[in-house]
C-alpha cells in the first residue's frame, strides 16, 4: 500500500486514474462534480474520456440512477460532504496527510489508530468529532486518522453504486422500516477472500437487515436486527451496523456512528 501512494502523481489523487479526476472546485463555486441529474451522462464522459480506470472510480462515487434534495446525480452514502469539502478534496485531504509519512500512517491503519488534529476523517468515524471537553486544549477540534481513512476510500470501487430511479443504494447499505437514514452492514468472517469474493460476501442476501421484524417494537432502541441461521457457510460470525448521525453546526448527512445489532434466533460461533 506504501508503494500504490508513491505512484500517485503529484497533481493528482486516485491511484492509476487521471489527475483531474475527480474536478478539482474553484474557490466558493459548486463541486463539478454534483452535476444535474439529466447532465450526469454528458458529465461522465467528458471526465472520464474513455479511461477504464476513472469510468470504475466514477461509478463507484456518483451515480444518476438517483437524485438527492437538489435533483442532482446522487453521491454514494460511503461521503458526507460539508461546508467546502468536494469530492476531490474527500481523496485529496487523506492522501495529503499520508504522504507526510506513509510507512507510519498506513501502519497505524492497522495497529493503533493515531488521531490528526484538524482532519475529518472525511467522517466516517464518529469520534472524529472531539468536544471541547474532549481535547487538552479544551477547544473543539476535528482529528481523524488519515492511514485508516485513505485505505477506506480505496476500497470505493469494490461497494457498488446503484439506484432505484430515486434512493441511492450502495453495497453494505440499507433502508430499514423506522429510520430517515440508511444502515451500513458490515460482516466479519474467517476465511482470505480475493476482492471479487468480498464484494459478493457484502452482498450477500443473508447479511441484510431481518425484514420480517420491520414493524416490531426492539428490545433495544434505535437497533438493527439481523437472522444468522444462514451465515455459517458464508464463514461470517458476527455484523456491525453504523448510520450517519447530524455534526452540531454542519451540514452535512453526519459522521458515521455505531448502532446496536439485535440478532434473532442463536448467535453464530467465533472463530
Amino acid at each position: 500500500m506504501i508503494d500504490i501512494v508513491a505512484t500517485v502523481p503529484p497533481d493528482g489523487v486516485i491511484p492509476a486514474a487521471p489527475a483531474t479526476l475527480p474536478a478539482a472546485k474553484v474557490g466558493t463555486a459548486p463541486d463539478p462534480m454534483r452535476v444535474a441529474r439529466d447532465e450526469f451522462r454528458a458529465a461522465a464522459d467528458r471526465l472520464t474520456s474513455g479511461d477504464p480506470a476513472a469510468v470504475r472510480w466514477l461509478a463507484a462515487l456518483v451515480t444518476d440512477l438517483a437524485a438527492d434534495a437538489k435533483g442532482r446525480a446522487a453521491l454514494t452514502p460511503f461521503t458526507a460532504p460539508a461546508g467546502q469539502q468536494s469530492l476531490r478534496s474527500f481523496f485529496a485531504k487523506p492522501l495529503d496527510e499520508v504522504r507526510k509519512d506513509p510507512a507510519t500512517l498506513i501502519r497505524q491503519a492497522f495497529a493503533g489508530w493515531r488521531r490528526v488534529d484538524g482532519y475529518t476523517g472525511e467522517y466516517l468515524d464518529h469520534r472524529v468529532v472531539r468536544g471541547a471537553a474532549d481535547h487538552p486544549s479544551g477547544k473543539s477540534v476535528e482529528a481523524g486518522v488519515p492511514g485508516a481513512t485513505w485505505l477506506a476510500i480505496m476500497a470505493l470501487p469494490m461497494l457498488r453504486l446503484t439506484g432505484d430511479g430515486s434512493t441511492v443504494a450502495a453495497t453494505g447499505w440499507h433502508q430499514v422500516a423506522g429510520r430517515r437514514q440508511p444502515v451500513m452492514l458490515w460482516p466479519l468472517w474467517r476465511q482470505s477472500l480475493d476482492r471479487h469474493a468480498v464484494t459478493a460476501l457484502l452482498e450477500h442476501r443473508e447479511l441484510r437487515p431481518d425484514r420480517r421484524r420491520d414493524g416490531v417494537p426492539n428490545a433495544v432502541p434505535n437497533a438493527v436486527t439481523v437472522n444468522p441461521a444462514r451465515w455459517p457457510p458464508l464463514g461470517v460470525f458476527a455484523v456491525a451496523a453504523a448510520a450517519r448521525q447530524p455534526v452540531e453546526g454542519r451540514k452535512s448527512a453526519g459522521v458515521l456512528a455505531p448502532i446496536p445489532v439485535t440478532i434473532t434466533g442463536p448467535t453464530p460461533t467465533k472463530p
